[in-house]
């Protein structure tokens, strides 16, 4: 979305751009009438990024090469130490535009905020049929595509890298455009991508009436602290089938330990809500948080029996069941518990089994599969790696 949302302000500003779904390892001098690369990059794909850099310096020493996206911006030191021409700090459009049209000259870092006015302003990302249709997702059969309308989450958990960051949003009518053009492509569905688009009964009262005009089914992620029954109907009365929702735990200590600032009986409050109204769950889980024990994955298994075990009416007119998923903690550096385990916090039961810095950094691959580089003091990381396969084995089959 961030390169879509990129290609259409420099298109909107006169800049000729191009987007490449799949860089072309083996052919980079297909590249070499291009003046500039520009990696949008998260950090399991680092290695690729790093890779794209030194075949460029080695083949087209002309071009000049920019790296950005959540890798850039939390791990800043790290990109220093390649050799990227420059190296873009959140915000990518105001940024990309003065070293596209020089403007930045020999500036190295670039940090360019833009504001929610501005925001609203730029052209729709760009969604041209053919284009789009290279990506799709699915939820309850329904094909859809990835949308924001807002950026940014207010939440302070400490394992996420968005903790306590400005909240922006679009407006209404700047979705309602983007909800046509993905139903132009062809799709039949909305997978709205905020951190939370539940926030508050008034923004969800704005966009609903919004969405509703446009006759598409929905998902979303929601909150258990917001979620109530007048929200829960707003959603369901404008197509939303499903929300997404970060649990991460059934464990109440642990939730306070990440300053999820939840509960456990807000998080089963939140399941029997939107299942009264037909609205499926799915539930995010994280293991290998700090202080995890035998005993709170226990309660995280209690929690799984109550959410897989409540039914539902579906989309298609069938039984269905919840959905979950279920990951390790990987420590990020722009995340409260890395900042504190590199700080040497004696309160934070959670140790590195390897530098997390040298590996791909995925929390979710091929199968499921996860990179674990932590353990507590009550697990070890073979524990955790074990415990995960038998929780999605046992209740994913629900």
């Amino acid at each position: 979305m961030g390169i879509m949302a990129l290609h259409a302000y420099l298109k909107g500003s006169g800049i000729e751009s191009s987007i490449e779904i799949d860089f072309d390892f083996e052919h980079v001098e297909k590249y070499i009438d291009y003046s500039h690369l520009c990696i949008s990059c998260m950090t399991p794909q680092k290695d690729q990024a790093y890779h794209i850099l030194h075949l460029s310096r080695q083949f087209l020493p002309e071009i000049c090469v920019v790296i950005g996206g959540p890798h850039a911006s939390h791990y800043l030191e790290e990109c220093r130490s390649q050799p990227f021409d420059h190296i873009v700090v959140g915000d990518g459009e105001l940024a990309l535009e003065e070293i596209l049209t020089g403007r930045a000259g020999t500036q190295r870092v670039l940090e360019r905020p833009v504001t929610e006015k501005q925001m609203n302003t730029f052209p729709i990302p760009y969604r041209e049929k053919s284009f789009l249709n290279h990506y799709e997702f699915y939820f309850q059969g329904v094909r859809a595509s990835t949308l924001l309308t807002s950026k940014g989450c207010p939440m302070s958990c400490t394992f996420c890298e968005d903790a306590r960051t400005k909240v922006r949003m679009y407006t209404p009518e700047y979705v309602g455009r983007q909800i046509e053009d993905i139903k132009n492509a062809g799709y039949q569905g909305v997978m709205f991508f905020d951190d939370v688009m539940t926030l508050s009964k008034k923004r969800v009262y704005d966009l609903t009436q919004e969405i509703v005009k446009h006759d598409i089914l929905y998902r979303c992620f929601g909150h258990a602290r917001t979620m109530t029954n007048e929200i829960a109907d707003m959603l369901q009365q404008s197509g939303c089938i499903e929300t997404g929702v970060g649990m991460e735990t059934g464990s109440q200590r642990i939730l306070d330990t990440v300053m999820k600032k939840t509960t456990v009986a807000q998080n089963r409050q939140y399941v029997l809500t939107c299942n009264a109204r037909g609205i499926r769950v799915k539930a995010f889980f994280i293991l290998g948080l700090p202080g995890e024990t035998r005993e709170t994955i226990a309660e995280t298994e209690q929690f799984l029996q109550f959410l897989m075990a409540q039914k539902l009416i579906g989309h298609h007119g069938k039984v269905i069941h919840n959905d979950f998923d279920m990951t390790i903690f990987f420590p990020y550096s722009g995340t409260e518990i890395r900042r504190r385990m590199d700080a040497g916090a004696m309160d934070v039961d959670l140790m590195f089994t390897t530098n997390p810095d040298l590996k791909y950094g995925f929390y979710k691959g091929a199968r499921g599969s996860s990179e674990i580089v932590v353990r507590t003091s009550g697990l070890s990381a073979e524990d955790l790696r074990e415990t995960q396969q038998r929780l999605l084995q046992t209740y994913k089959a629900l």
